[in-house]
């Protein structure tokens, strides 16, 4: 798949916002206690955590490493496309 110039950048960010958050929701959920990993996921995932909170354990890390990383993946491309947009205008 070749990839534009252009976008060559926000597919980089992606990947990189989706590993990020895979690598911190799994720390997260390695080094807190039963009660509190299932809050830090929560407020990691915020928006995109209120569909999947009502399951159960491994599910929830599952829909955490998946809705969250998507989640944090677009933030991470949307704000490489914005300061890209900011730096060609000037």
């Amino acid at each position: 798949m070749i990839v534009r110039p252009s976008l060559r950048a926000p597919v980089r960010a992606a990947v990189i916002g989706f590993l990020l958050h895979a690598l911190t929701a799994a720390w997260a959920w390695r080094t807190w206690g039963y009660f509190g990993r299932g809050n830090v996921l929560a407020w990691i995932d915020f928006p995109v955590s209120l569909a999947y909170m009502h399951r159960d354990e491994t599910a929830l890390l599952a829909a955490s490493l998946v809705a969250g990383g998507l989640q944090w993946a677009t933030i991470a491309a949307l704000l490489t496309l914005w300061v890209g947009s900011a730096l060609r205008r000037s």
